[in-house]
């Protein structure tokens, strides 16, 4: 007698895992847009702006 393997999809879908409903495409598409609003809200680092005001400052 032979036993097969475990499945981690099934794994996953017995878990209660419900990122495993939507497609592949979906998943993709909605975690990059997460990490991307993530990313706009940040806040600008205090370093990063006085780097940009030394640019924006006119040589004397």
């Amino acid at each position: 007698m032979t036993k097969e393997p475990p499945n981690d999809a099934d794994d996953l879908k017995k878990s209660g895992d419900h990122f495993t409903d939507k497609p592949l495409k979906d998943k993709i598409g909605s975690n990059l847009k997460r990490i991307y609003d993530d990313v706009v809200n940040e806040a600008v680092p205090d370093d990063f702006l006085a780097l940009l005001s030394k640019v924006d400052t006119p040589n004397k």
